[in-house]
């Protein structure tokens, strides 16, 4: 049996996954030998940096794009500058981000690094009388894979997709939808919009898969439209994940599955009781994470006592809480991944500042500064960055009415004590962690942990006990649980 797993990658033409479900999906199954083909449904020129980014080179590939393109190139070959024609005499000039190109003194295109590494072209805009006109996108295999037409007031009109020799395979109109193509797999050439005809060739690759094939889908609004679109006679699971379902709640937007959908994936308890009132009774339901844990060995406690707070919106009397104690203890480190703006926070470190003594109990400006230093504020971190800052950590506070899941797992797989407002399966109280319900409590407990008065064996033991039930040979077997219910209802009939 082959998995065909759907990502929802839309998102992601420009920039790499960061705690996808899907990601981490495709690497579990390969781990356990699993076959996985991914079936690419977003227009990715990108698509092999995504693959190399989450170390999934080895899956199978069907892309809707490369089918509708002509495309079988399948290897990472970035364009070079001087691969393009340019106008004769044309001038190049460097920066950071982007080159400029110049011909005739004046501004004729721009050509965009990307914007990850600034590694590698993936943009041109090419403009006349100073006006940007199009917007050229470069594959990453090599070539202009789609031009896009604007108007004076810089709206796209209409965007073509092209095929490696530059010839326009699909033309869509920016302003009514429609789409015009000409395909070997289909006799129609008009299509309302782009979306009609991505589940046709997605409907015409589906025909062809084995009826004992799964399709394993990441739920949104365009995975339901597909599922009831195409509606494919193998196995459909729905994988549901919090950092998707909540902007769709928001929105007011259904969740529920149709009936041609056999099972649904959520990635965590606190997320299938929020939306199991969309569910209907039929529906079978599992919750798997998609984090697995990793058994660390036990390091020696960096000298510097660092606290990982995860605060996207910085709760002030936390803040408060931690100011007092980081006068009272100048060998702490807080580290503050928030998406808020610091910079009124910044002013109460700087007044914090004319407190802080040096070892002789005096106030100079090295008291000062190195008060000052003691917080970091970090802008939203990937997993790398989060994984490297948890190996060095004391301990995980993360109070939102959600805890983030990666760091959750992290912290268990490095035998960090976490402290949350809300109970999770990735912390038992009084053993690796305490669950707090108000802010006041949090003073005593925060020095309890930093000052090592509580019993670390248990906290690592405790961690080790937990993160045993999400390694990722434990996720397969609740992932075949699934496969195995799915084979027994449709033997059954049900």
């Amino acid at each position: 049996m082959t998995l065909h797993i759907i990502p929802d990658w839309h998102a992601y033409q420009r920039r790499l996954p960061e705690f996808n479900d899907t990601v981490h999906q495709v690497q579990l199954f390969l781990s356990q030998g699993q076959a996985v083909a991914l079936v690419v449904v977003d227009y990715l020129p990108n698509l092999r940096q995504i693959l190399f980014h989450g170390q999934i080179e080895s899956a199978q590939i069907w892309s809707a794009y490369d089918v509708l393109q002509r495309v079988q190139l399948k290897y990472d070959s970035p364009i070079a500058l001087m691969d393009i024609d340019w106008p004769d005499a044309a001038e190049f000039i460097e920066m950071s981000d982007r080159v400029v190109v110049r011909v005739a003194k004046k501004h004729y295109a721009t050509v965009w690094l990307d914007q990850v590494a600034h590694a590698r072209y993936d943009r041109i805009d090419l403009f006349e009388a100073g006006e940007r006109v199009q917007e050229l996108i470069l594959d990453d295999r090599g070539f202009i894979s789609c031009a896009t037409t604007l108007d004076n007031h810089g709206q796209a009109t209409r965007r073509d997709y092209l095929t490696p020799s530059g010839a326009v395979a699909v033309q869509e109109d920016c302003l009514t939808g429609a789409v015009t193509t000409q395909q070997s797999w289909t006799p129609q050439t008009t299509f309302k919009n782009m979306a009609e005809l991505i589940a046709e060739v997605v409907a015409y690759h589906v025909h062809d898969l084995p009826d004992e094939d799964t399709l394993i889908i990441a739920q949104s609004q365009t995975a339901i439209f597909l599922v009831n679109k195409v509606a494919p006679k193998q196995a459909i699971i729905l994988s549901y994940q919090t950092q998707r379902t909540v902007p769709q709640l928001e929105q007011e937007l259904l969740l529920q599955i149709s009936g041609t959908v056999d099972f649904a994936v959520v990635d965590t308890q606190q997320q299938f009781e929020t939306i199991n009132s969309q569910f209907d009774e039929q529906t079978a339901v599992a919750v798997i994470p998609p984090y697995a844990t990793t058994a660390l060995p036990v390091q020696t406690p960096a000298p510097i006592i660092t606290v990982y707070w995860y605060a996207p919106e910085i709760d002030n009397e936390v803040f408060d809480a931690m100011r007092a104690l980081m006068l009272a203890y100048p060998k702490w480190l807080l580290l503050i991944e928030t998406t808020q703006d610091h910079r009124a926070f910044d002013d109460l470190i700087l007044l914090d500042s004319q407190q802080a003594v040096n070892v002789h109990g005096l106030v100079d400006e090295h008291s000062q500064k190195a008060h000052q230093a003691r917080y970091q504020f970090l802008s939203q971190q990937d997993e790398a960055s989060r994984l490297r800052y948890l190996s060095n950590a004391r301990l995980l506070m993360d109070l939102t009415p959600a805890p983030e899941q990666f760091l959750q797992t992290a912290a268990i797989s490095h035998g960090v004590p976490q402290i949350n407002r809300i109970e999770t399966p990735y912390v038992k109280p009084n053993q690796n962690g305490q669950i707090i319900h108000k802010s006041d409590q949090l003073q005593e407990i925060l020095v309890s942990y930093l000052t090592g008065r509580y019993n670390q064996q248990a906290v690592r033991e405790t961690s080790q006990a937990i993160g045993a039930n999400y390694q990722d040979d434990m996720l397969w077997i609740k992932w075949q649980q699934v496969f195995n219910q799915i084979k027994q209802r449709k033997a059954s009939g049900k």
